[in-house]
């Protein structure tokens, strides 16, 4: 087993204490933005890292899952037979989807403080291009 993967309550743990920040509303102010922005990167950074180590889990389960269901799986149909492998991987399905929804949630905040910074930019642009 690796050693730097998180635990399964650890993943959860560190997603709730993320959660709030994925819900946020950004101001339109760009000095905040960019404050906001250089965190988001750090949650990014860390939600993908937990979508790697949710995946770690979910595969393990699978393994072990594989192994112990192998007579009730092979009298099932291809897709029955892995929707009742998935079904039997909950917690680790929910932990994977809910990290790689924060991991999106923080990458579309970042496109959207890119995009405030940007309007910000040409604003100031504009704004010295008629006071010359």
């Amino acid at each position: 087993m690796l050693t730097n993967v998180a635990s399964k309550s650890e993943i959860k743990a560190e997603l709730e204490k993320y959660q709030f920040h994925t819900e946020i509303h950004l101001s339109e102010n760009p000095e905040e933005v960019v404050l906001w922005a250089q965190e988001a990167l750090v949650y990014l950074g860390r939600t993908a890292k937990l979508i790697a180590d949710a995946q770690y889990h979910k595969d393990r389960k699978m393994r072990s899952e594989l192994t112990e269901q192998i007579k009730t799986i092979v009298a099932f149909a291809p897709s029955t037979a892995n929707k009742f492998v998935d079904s039997l991987m909950e917690e680790e399905n929910y932990l994977l989807k809910w990290a790689e929804r924060q991991n999106a949630a923080f990458a579309r905040q970042i496109d959207f403080a890119r995009t405030i910074i940007s309007k910000a930019k040409e604003e100031l642009k504009y704004t010295h291009t008629n006071t010359n």
